[in-house]
């Protein structure tokens, strides 16, 4: 049985102590000389209406971020510790047209409160976080970055991350029935599993410690940042495709939150709740939890039920935040996932035979540290992060299982320990650097069994992946911030090494490590006020699996032994990426396309014969580098408010060309990615209710059908997915929704042999305090 890593808990507190312990009292003695410097304000609407959750950013003279929040269930909200001088406050809120206001604090610390006052029917000046790992504004920002707020995941009629991912972003899919999905960004093929993915995924800036998207739950979610593109300069590997940022949220100001209680299609149930606030003058929580259960099985899209597809899920999260003085603060925060009864039907084309059953879990903690000090902002993050599943069998095609059913199969745990420092450092008026360090150990642990519940050897030995990394980005502003230029790069050191594994006894382990150096670019220039052209260059990579880098297993075939061994100079995957688009804003309109092309060397080659002597001498077989594969397309966004009541949004991405080249030299199309795939939707906001209906269009997927002779490559079916989201008002704050899953009743999937939903409904009531 696998049970949690002791030694990761262990060293996870210690570091957070040692953290804790050494900076504070630095911190408190730097805190102790600064004078409570505040900016107070409160935000509202043309009626007076006051606006929780909007956007307050303030940035100083040389347009550098110096604080952002926002506003409390209240409408207010405080900025501390600013240093005397002149400051642009903006304020934002999705449906709403962004104010900014000019505020000057004076040599003894006052500043005149605010009332800032927004007029619905624009869009809001985003600020994001992940293309640089620090606050700037969504339009400095040479990447394309899509932003899902919370009034898009609200307005979303999805049960988890993937399902927010693919209805906002444009990703490609793969998802199964029964609780496990993956993304892929820019033509890279969708994962759902493993540590060395084409695409990363982060919560609050740190690796999330989920493989398996559909165990992310979104209670506890602000907004989530879509970066597309490489990103390896800052994050180093997996950010081939593009990096997936959580952010989670963060409340201040009078205690509130909302409690909901919902029923479904197909037996569904779930509560889920959420609050929070400041304590104090400088304590705030956030708290949530919510239970989730599907107790039928649910029906197609052809009317028919898919056997094997009940399920209960439970998640919570809790988050401390202190302010050390005016200009430090300390966050904790831990979240867990659990995932029981699980049940999981089997590929369409094997009935009830292959059924099974799983349990999840998951679960993190970290532990900030961030503040300035003159003009450089400065955090510190420690993280310990943990996934656990165990499978179960539950039907079988092997009449010989069929006294032990049901047996536990298998079972695999994951670990994540790491520190990150960084220092953004405003330079100059015009130029600002970031600097930082990472490091972080990755553990994986597997373990099989017989039906008899025997324990037997893994297929995977167990391993580690030890990171330290090195970045550096200086972005430089021109023309009072019409240009701005970016350049950067990132060096890993990256060491895999698989361990000793019970009970496989034919694997000898060992070590490999590589270094590699990831450089990025890139520029934004504003060409006429509202019109910017945005181009940039990069490189990224991933590392190959521990176990085609090190160990060597020996095995007998047709009674010759056959030695598979690691290769210590396999080089990591490579992709170098451009992209060149412009984007159009103005108050009411927001329209954007970008043209890409990606081209991956150093794909590896397994299975390949470096040793073939004469017998009775092993055959030795090990993994290349070799293989590549070119990717080019177009993303095309645009969104336009009708007045204060309407808006509309429509995407599109579409591939030029897609392909991968295999080991025999032909090329063909990279699997599970859409040719094109069409967003498109209108919100309505009118008295009490909000309502959006969205539809997603997918075409031209290929993949192997595992039930035909050779595994031949498939076209998909195309599909079309159309959802309906209402909410209605009552009074103060007291609301009922309605959300319909595939309002049309569409038969489709997104990996074949196991269609998704039919046509289904959640209503839900929740209510405010």
């Amino acid at each position: 049985m696998i049970r949690p890593c002791m030694f990761h808990r262990a060293s996870t507190r210690v570091l957070w102590f040692l953290l804790l312990a050494v900076l504070v009292p630095v911190l408190g003695r730097d805190a102790a000389a600064q004078g409570p410097v505040l900016l107070t304000g409160v935000v509202v609407d043309g009626a007076g209406s006051v606006i929780s959750g909007a956007r307050i950013t303030v940035t100083d003279s040389a347009g550098a971020v110096a604080q952002t929040m926002a506003s409390d269930n209240a409408g207010a909200f405080t900025v501390r510790g600013l240093e005397p001088g002149t400051y642009a406050v903006l304020v934002e809120m999705n449906l709403f047209s962004p104010q900014t206001a000019a505020v000057t604090v004076s040599a003894a610390g006052s500043a005149a409160p605010l009332r800032v006052v927004l007029t619905a029917g624009g869009f809001a000046e985003t600020v994001v976080v992940t293309a640089r790992r620090t606050e700037t504004r969504l339009a400095e920002i040479p990447q394309q970055v899509d932003v899902i707020d919370s009034t898009d995941i609200e307005r979303s009629v999805a049960s988890d991350l993937t399902d927010v991912l693919k209805k906002n972003a444009s990703v490609d899919v793969i998802q199964y029935s029964g609780l496990l999905s993956g993304i892929g960004i820019r033509g890279f093929r969708p994962q759902f599993s493993g540590i060395n993915k084409r695409s990363l995924l982060l919560v609050d800036g740190r690796p999330s410690g989920v493989t398996n998207l559909s165990t992310l739950l979104l209670d506890n979610v602000d907004r989530v940042e879509v970066l597309k593109g490489p990103a390896s300069a800052v994050y180093g590997s997996s950010a081939m495709g593009g990096v997936v940022n959580i952010i989670t949220r963060q409340s201040r100001g009078a205690i509130g939150g909302t409690a909901r209680l919902g029923a479904a299609s197909f037996g569904g149930s779930e509560f889920a709740g959420r609050a929070g606030g400041s304590l104090s003058p400088r304590v705030d929580v956030d708290v949530t939890g919510g239970a989730v259960n599907q107790r039928d099985d649910f029906r197609m899209g052809n009317g028919v039920v898919r056997p094997s597809t009940s399920y209960t899920t439970y998640d919570g999260s809790l988050r401390v935040g202190v302010d050390v003085g005016d200009r430090w603060r300390v966050d904790g925060r831990a979240n867990a996932y659990r995932g029981r009864d699980i049940m999981t039907p089997g590929d369409l084309a094997s009935g009830i035979n292959l059924q099974g059953s799983k349990d999840l879990d998951h679960s993190s903690q970290d532990v900030r540290i961030g503040g300035r000090l003159s003009a450089h902002a400065l955090s510190f993050t420690g993280y310990h992060a943990s996934e656990a599943g165990r499978t179960t069998n539950v039907s079988s095609t092997d009449p010989a299982d069929l006294p032990y059913l049901p047996y536990l199969s298998f079972g695999n745990e994951l670990g994540w320990t790491g520190i990150q420092a960084q220092d953004a450092w405003n330079w100059s008026r015009s130029n600002s650097l970031l600097a930082g360090v990472d490091f972080e150990k990755v553990t994986s642990l597997s373990r099989s069994y017989a039906r008899t519940g025997t324990p037997i050897a893994p297929f995977s030995a167990d391993s580690n992946k030890r990171t330290a990394g090195v970045y550096a980005e200086n972005t430089l502003k021109l023309g009072g911030g019409r240009t701005v230029l970016a350049v950067g790069g990132r060096v890993d050191r990256i060491t895999n090494e698989t361990v000793a594994t019970p009970l496989k006894t034919n694997f000898t382990p060992s070590e490999s490590a590589f270094t590699v150096f990831s450089p990025s670019a890139g520029i934004t220039y504003e060409l006429v006020r509202g019109l910017r052209a945005h181009v940039t260059a990069g490189r990224a990579f991933i590392p190959a699996e521990a176990i085609m880098l090190t160990g060597f297993t020996t095995t007998t075939v047709g009674g010759r032994t056959q030695i598979s061994q690691g290769n210590a100079s396999l080089k990591p995957e490579r992709s170098t990426s451009f992209d060149a688009g412009v984007e159009w804003t103005a108050s009411t309109t927001r329209f954007d396309v970008t043209a890409f092309r990606t081209v991956v060397t150093d794909r590896f080659i397994s299975n390949v014969v470096i040793a073939n002597p004469a017998p009775p001498e092993p055959i030795v077989l090990s993994v290349v580098n070799g293989l590549d594969a070119h990717i080019s397309g177009v993303d095309a966004e645009l969104e336009q408010r009708l007045g204060a009541r309407l808006g509309t949004f429509l995407s599109l991405t579409h591939y030029v060309n897609s392909k991968e080249r295999l080991a025999n030299g032909a090329e063909q199309d990279i699997l599970n990615v859409a040719r094109n795939t069409v967003r498109a939707g209108v919100d309505v906001d009118w008295g009490r209710v909000s309502a959006r209906v969205s539809g997603r269009y997918v075409e031209g997927r290929k993949d192997n059908n595992f039930n035909l002779p050779g595994f031949p490559i498939v076209d998909y079916d195309n599909f079309g997915v159309v959802d309906l989201s209402v909410t209605y008002r009552l009074v103060r704050q007291h609301a009922v929704s309605l959300a319909v899953n595939n309002l049309f009743d569409t038969y489709y999937y997104e990996k074949l042999g196991f269609p998704l939903q039919g046509a289904s409904f959640k209503l839900a009531y929740r209510v405010g305090f």
